[in-house]
């Protein structure tokens, strides 16, 4: 928008102010958006602007020059004095981005909105460079919706086509390829498809595993036979769009679909992908984890009677339940190697089974490590597992290490916590990858506490991380306003991709917020 506002002020047709408020009047315009939903999906992706519209405001120049211009401050100004949910913005932070504009970022995320959220330059242009995008068009990247970059006027991904329960797949390779809660009414209420109680294929028994090894062999054969029915069944709707959805208006704006005479829907864009995402990956780690340590390593307990302790959902095993909630095992987001690797073997499997798998567009499939809040949904339909989940519980979100309803696994503060995600190498998933943070107010208050997150978060993206958003709010008010929520009408909280109002969410989501570790730099 630069350039016209530029010579709009050249040429005397606007003001400063008047341009502010043309910038301020499109975000509350915006804000009347909302999609309709079905009730399942509310369930566990509730808050009136799932799915908005999204400004990507900073970046750079093809020379690596700051772009931050009058502009991106309107964006910034408008955050906090419109209180818009409506309209996201995602703020492109890259190694010459200003100190002055790093201060401001961070004195509007502490308004605690939930905005903007930040991207990295380094490693976003790196992962689409990766995905065969020039250098010039991955310089001018956007951000569609929550995570997602894409190349504007070029592109026609389907970046949200999925979300993969990753636990599921877990829970299958150590059973056998049997649920831990198979039923007849499994069936009769559309659960599952499984043949008696086989849902996934034959890959063992955890109760017969002689190794730790065999249990991972277990996991990426499952991962592969289940990506491939994602993919199977992900083609079968994009077929179906291209068949009775043709989209020719749109096919007018996006680059080739003339020039080829072909519909967006079915290929005529320059660049096309399928964008499933992973979920889970923090709860496959530590149920991995748990399972080395305590079956093979320390034989604490046996591989039966684990696999009972989970069909149990940990009923009678109450002593093993605990140990497995405490830091007497090695937990993902501690800067535990330990822990870590088994996060980055599952990142790894999942990536692998999904990257470069040609899509009905002509174009290929790229994986993303995400949930927004579809960990909500995926965990009310996922047995219990060996991190010390119990059945129905949210599985872990996005990037972010396991809260159990005992408690939060990590335990050693924001740097540990970043430094095990950035052991994930997040250019692989080039759809991307997200971090929830939460901070208390106090955390971030004062010169000191601005300087510490600014920090924090330029560290981890010299690490490689991809993305971050923030929740800035204590664990109290959070249960204060879920008992009275009419006195908290304005509270605001970010749920991953979006932000909302904290009283309009479902408890089993609220919960999962109320949840998150609370980060501080003590």
């Amino acid at each position: 928008m630069y350039p016209y506002y530029r010579r709009d002020l050249d040429e005397g047709r606007l003001t400063k102010a008047e341009a502010r408020e043309l910038v301020y009047l499109a975000l509350i315009k915006v804000q009347e958006l909302m999609k309709i939903r079905d009730w399942t999906t509310v369930i566990s992706n509730a808050g009136r602007h799932v799915g908005g519209s999204c400004f990507t405001l900073g970046g750079q120049d093809l020379e690596g020059n700051d772009t931050t211009n009058d502009i991106t401050h309107f964006f910034l100004d408008a955050i906090p004095r419109l209180y818009t949910l409506g309209a996201w913005n995602a703020f492109r932070v890259h190694p010459k981005t200003p100190a002055s504009v790093w201060k401001k970022l961070t004195q509007t995320i502490k308004k605690g909105l939930g905005e903007p959220k930040l991207f990295n330059d380094e490693v976003v242009i790196d992962a689409l460079q990766k995905r065969g995008r020039s250098f010039e068009e991955s310089k001018n990247y956007a951000i569609v919706g929550c995570v997602e970059a894409d190349i504007g006027g070029r592109e026609y991904g389907w970046h949200d086509s999925a979300y993969f329960n990753m636990v599921k797949v877990l829970e299958l390779a150590i059973n056998n390829g049997q649920c831990f809660n198979c039923g007849p009414d499994c069936h009769r209420h559309g659960i599952c498809n499984a043949v008696g109680n086989q849902l996934g294929i034959r890959t063992g028994s955890l109760a017969e595993f002689d190794s730790f090894e065999a249990v991972k062999t277990a996991f990426d054969r499952q991962m592969a036979h289940w990506v491939n029915l994602l993919i199977e069944t992900t083609d079968i709707m994009d077929r179906a769009h291209q068949e009775l959805k043709p989209l020719p208006y749109l096919s007018l704006v996006i680059d080739d679909c003339i020039e080829k005479g072909m519909d967006v829907s079915a290929g005529g864009a320059r660049y096309n992908f399928t964008g499933p995402q992973g979920v889970g990956i923090g709860t496959v780690a530590d149920s991995l984890s748990a399972i080395r340590q305590l079956v093979f390593e320390e034989q604490k307990i046996s591989g039966a009677e684990f696999l009972q302790a989970l069909r149990n959902d940990w009923e009678g095993f109450e002593p093993l339940y605990a140990l497995v909630n405490s830091q007497k095992v090695h937990h993902y987001g501690n800067d535990d190697d330990v822990a870590d690797d088994l996060a980055r073997f599952a990142f790894d499997s999942y990536c692998s089974h999904v990257e470069g798998k040609p899509n009905p567009r002509n174009g290929e499939y790229v994986p993303g490590i995400y949930s927004v809040s579809s960990n909500v949904g995926l965990g009310m339909t996922t047995w219990a597992s060996a991190d010390g989940r119990k059945a129905g519980e949210p599985v872990s979100d996005c990037l972010g290490p396991v809260h159990t309803q005992m408690g939060s696994h990590d335990t050693q503060g924001p740097t540990a916590m970043a430094n095990s995600v950035a052991k994930l190498d997040h250019r692989r998933a080039g759809n991307g990858t997200l971090l929830n943070w939460k901070f208390t107010p106090a955390t971030l208050a004062g010169e000191t506490g601005e300087t510490n997150f600014i920090n924090l978060i330029q560290t981890y993206f010299k690490k490689g991380g991809f993305h971050s958003q923030f929740n800035v709010v204590d664990r109290e008010t959070l249960l204060a306003a879920q008992k009275n929520p009419g006195d908290y009408r304005g509270l605001v909280v970010r749920v991953a991709g979006y932000s909302a109002t904290f009283v309009d969410l479902g408890k089993p989501l609220q919960d999962d917020i109320i949840g998150r570790t609370e980060l501080s730099f003590e």
